[in-house]
């Protein structure tokens, strides 16, 4: 894929950030690892911070906040709000499982432009939760994207990968990042993988900083996005990622015994 630059700008599809780590479901191959991660909320003025940083070299048409299950974050119609001062991209999203939803006030519908609503086989969203949710969307003016996930990939290796072409083949093959750029703590990533392995491997990895770009205010800043954006070497992170290429396999929720057992380190 090609990035162009306009204005000083860097012209990409979305820009996203996690406000929360966690989640209220527990999905196996959670892209985020979220079922594994330590509760944890972003402060809407780290926020702001970064989105200053990011909108002087950045021009994504979707600003997306996502999770975890980002309802579950106390604050967000501040980080909502944030978005919009910020003027980071035209539409703003929110990516959630709807189960929270009939909970959000008006104002929250009336800080989106765009939501993306994960359909789950278990639980499954009850038809009154989905009617209610369609009729807030409407009178809202919310565009309303039904994203129904009957399968997961396999996304995440245990330990990390040592066929060097075989990373190489899941690279050039990955969609995530044209798709899933990251904004995080003052760093940009190409997807949202790097920090979170991080947390995952409980601080053996230091991805977060090998991974991503540091935002700045310097010049230079566009320059080194370009070049990272348009890279042809893999992450250190791809070595255990399967990206896009990973089996097929039905959804489900994982145990509390498998939760335990992972959240004391990968085997």
């Amino acid at each position: 894929m090609k990035y162009e630059v306009s204005n000083g700008r860097i012209t990409t599809r979305s820009l996203e950030v996690h406000v929360t780590d966690h989640c209220n479901l527990r999905c196996r191959q959670c892209c985020t690892l979220s079922p594994f991660l330590e509760p944890w909320c972003l402060d809407p003025e780290r926020l702001r911070q970064d989105l200053l940083l990011a909108r002087r070299v950045l021009a994504p048409t979707f600003f997306k906040l996502v999770g975890g299950e980002p309802l579950l974050h106390p604050r967000l119609m501040d980080c909502l709000r944030v978005a919009h001062e910020c003027r980071i991209a035209p539409i703003i999203s929110v990516t959630t499982n709807g189960l929270l939803l009939p909970r959000m006030p008006n104002e929250f519908w009336q800080l989106l432009h765009h939501m993306t609503l994960s359909l789950y086989p278990q639980p499954r969203l009850p038809a009154a939760h989905l009617a209610h949710i369609q009729e807030r969307a409407e009178t809202f003016g919310v565009t309303l994207n039904l994203k129904r996930q009957e399968q997961f990939q396999e996304m995440t290796l245990d330990a990390p990968r040592d066929d060097d072409n075989e990373t190489q083949r899941v690279w050039q093959e990955c969609w995530l990042r044209h798709r899933c750029h990251l904004l995080r703590e003052g760093w940009f990533y190409l997807c949202t993988r790097p920090p979170h392995f991080d947390s995952y491997f409980h601080g053996t990895t230091d991805f977060a900083h090998t991974d991503g770009v540091r935002l700045h205010d310097g010049p230079s800043l566009v320059k080194e996005l370009l070049a990272y954006l348009h890279q042809e070497e893999p992450l250190a992170s791809c070595k255990l990622c399967w990206g896009g290429s990973g089996a097929l396999f039905p959804h489900r929720q994982l145990t509390s015994l498998e939760i335990l057992s992972r959240r004391e380190g990968p085997p």
